[in-house]
């Protein structure tokens, strides 16, 4: 077993096209293109991937996105959790994986935050992240709408919280979260 962690722009052009084509598998039930997944890919040469290899081949990967949120007239720098996958589900691979992500976020002191739906909401708790049912619903796209926006709705918010107390002020407000950009 093998974890690598490296920079979006470092990821090789195979490692690139593998990310994009297991993305829109697992995640794109509107079966975006896969060329239209690595032009989005683009946005992610900042974040920081793992991959879990097993014998040179990719088992689990995802990756940790800088996002830069203004609430409540301070600046939070979180890292966003996303794509989160295993090829292999019941192998294991999913709990490495987030293990060496969760050890990432406290090595570096920061928040981090992702997406979830019910069904795995169970697992992320299971590996050491907190789970909040509808966080989803105080985060919307600065440049979203009401539609896009009330698609989220619902779904679990994932979290390991660093010093900055970002979530606990989130949860103990009423106030709306703007985010920069689309989940990750």
């Amino acid at each position: 077993m093998k974890i690598e962690v490296k920079r979006g722009k470092e990821l090789s052009k195979k490692e690139l096209l593998f990310v994009a084509k297991e993305s829109v598998r697992v995640f794109d039930h509107n079966k975006k293109s896969v060329e239209k997944e690595l032009e989005e890919l683009q946005d992610e040469m900042q974040s920081t991937f793992f991959f879990i290899k097993d014998k040179k081949k990719i088992m689990s990967f995802g990756f940790l996105k800088p996002v830069k949120i203004n609430y409540l007239g301070k600046t939070y720098n979180i890292l966003g959790i996303g794509n989160i996958i295993s090829i292999k589900r019941k192998k294991g691979y999913g709990t490495i994986l987030m293990n060496e992500m969760l050890k990432f976020l406290k090595k570096k002191n920061k928040t981090g935050l992702g997406f979830t739906g019910n069904r795995v909401a169970e697992f992320y708790k299971k590996v050491g992240f907190k789970a909040e049912k509808k966080l989803c619903n105080r985060f919307f796209y600065d440049y979203g709408n009401s539609k896009t926006n009330k698609k989220e709705k619902g779904w679990w918010g994932i979290y390991y919280e660093d010093k900055d107390k970002f979530i606990s002020k989130v949860l103990k407000t009423k106030s709306l979260v703007m985010i920069p950009c689309m989940h990750w």
